[in-house]
């Protein structure tokens, strides 16, 4: 059987972050209309990380996608990503696999571009001013999807360690030359933020909830599981929240699964997902404060390597193997 092949550099080349997130809205429009087929991720854990098994079906683009990813955070310390993965689409009618795709690039920039939706459908349309947590692979990502849908002057940059947000605002700042990249040590700027992106692999909230302004959008992308929770409770209770997948969000995200056990979210609290966003153009937003808490869904993987493959037909990206 033939199948095609793309690296990571192919990849790269093909799909960039504006086609990215205008994929996203048709992607998460098909997911909430009940379009496209998504079951829960199935997810093995050991001690030194985690393995995602990620399917889905889609009747209109005839493709079976199933993604493989893994997070191990020490391999930040190995020289080896932290994130990688391999994606395999077989053919809706015969079921034959037609594509082998490296995944570790394209899931960054597919969960980056669900942020620049999400940013696109809740935050302020003047917004001129953010944060970003986390300078690892993801970060840079975030940044280019903030960057793509709102005309920010300034992004402020956090890190654990300092040297980490220098590095990350020297090396970003030669390809977005129109906002000022600050590496930031003081979380009092957070005040003066209209969008707070956080990408990281911290158990605990990396602000607290005074610390915010009154009005602003969070992405809540990194840390991912039932104990861990970049955002504080009281934020979480004061925000309107916005899910990519509400099944997902309110079996694995730890922003919302401890609120809700406790009594402090009700029991059939029930997040709006972007897809519903996208599909209700009247949607309105209730509340001053907006969460995105990001799980992931396969949907993105798919709508991103078809995409892919499409492109691929008037390049010479990609190699065919035999198997």
């Amino acid at each position: 059987m033939d199948v095609r092949i793309f690296t990571l550099d192919d990849v790269r080349h093909l799909l960039k972050m504006p086609r990215a997130i205008e994929l996203m809205r048709d992607a998460f429009a098909a997911l909430s209309s009940g379009r496209i087929e998504s079951p829960i991720r199935t997810t093995l854990t050991n001690d030194h990380g985690t393995v995602l098994y990620k399917p889905t079906w889609s009747a209109a683009q005839n493709l079976f996608c199933a993604k493989v990813v893994s997070v191990f955070p020490g391999n930040a310390h190995k020289d080896l990503p932290v994130t990688p993965g391999i994606i395999v689409l077989n053919n809706g009618e015969t079921g034959m696999p037609v594509a082998l795709m490296e995944a570790g690039f394209l899931t960054s920039l597919r969960t980056g571009a669900a942020t620049g939706l999400a940013t696109d459908l809740l935050a302020k349309p003047d917004a001129s001013t953010a944060a970003l947590f986390g300078t690892g692979g993801q970060a840079g990502h975030q940044l280019e999807a903030m960057l793509c849908v709102r005309d920010l002057k300034r992004v402020y940059v956090f890190s654990r360690h300092n040297e980490n947000a220098v590095r990350f605002c020297r090396e970003m700042a030669a390809h977005n030359s129109n906002c000022e990249l600050i590496p930031a040590t003081n979380r009092n700027v957070l005040a003066e933020c209209d969008i707070i992106t956080t990408a990281t692999t911290s158990a605990k909230p990396v602000f607290s909830d005074r610390e915010i302004p009154t009005v602003v959008h969070i992405n809540a992308i990194g840390s991912l599981g039932p104990n861990r929770s970049e955002i504080p409770a009281e934020t979480i209770l004061r925000a309107t929240v916005v899910v990519d997948h509400r099944e997902a969000g309110l079996r694995e995200a730890g922003e919302l699964l401890p609120l809700m056990n406790d009594g402090r979210l009700p029991t059939d609290f029930a997040p709006a997902e972007l897809g519903e966003l996208v599909l209700n153009k009247n949607y309105k937003v209730e509340r001053p404060v907006t969460v995105f808490k990001s799980a992931g869904n396969a949907v993105q993987d798919l709508a991103c390597a078809a995409e892919v493959m499409k492109l691929s037909d008037d390049t010479d990206h990609g190699q065919t193997v035999q198997f």
